[in-house]
């Protein structure tokens, strides 16, 4: 394997390994914030604003930089995106169990 395919694949790793984390970390924030009776939603999107605006600014400072550093800031903003696209999905999954069992006890009472 040649030196560049080898950090190509590296940085891929890492870049996985960080999706996980980053997903792990907001399923707790989302636990946290509705035990707190906070909106997770709202609390997603300011930080997934705050993220990938700082990755921007990354990207900004490197333009004298390789190519390479450019994807690389570009492949943590698609992670950090994807991320969050998966917490936001995870909580709508939730929104609609929660409606259901609303949706029965007032069919019954009817």
């Amino acid at each position: 394997m040649k030196i560049d395919e080898r950090a190509l694949l590296q940085e891929r790793v890492r870049t996985l390994v960080l999706r996980h984390a980053l997903e792990a970390v907001l399923d707790r924030l989302a636990s946290v914030a509705r035990e707190a009776g906070k909106d997770a939603e709202t609390e997603f999107l300011s930080l997934e604003q705050s993220l990938v605006s700082a990755a921007r600014g990354l990207a900004d400072r490197a333009t004298a930089q390789k190519l390479a550093v450019l994807v690389a800031v570009e492949d943590a903003g698609t992670t950090i995106r994807a991320a969050f696209d998966n917490a936001h999905d995870r909580l709508e999954v939730l929104r609609p169990a929660h409606l259901t069992l609303v949706a029965p006890t007032a069919a019954v009472a009817a």
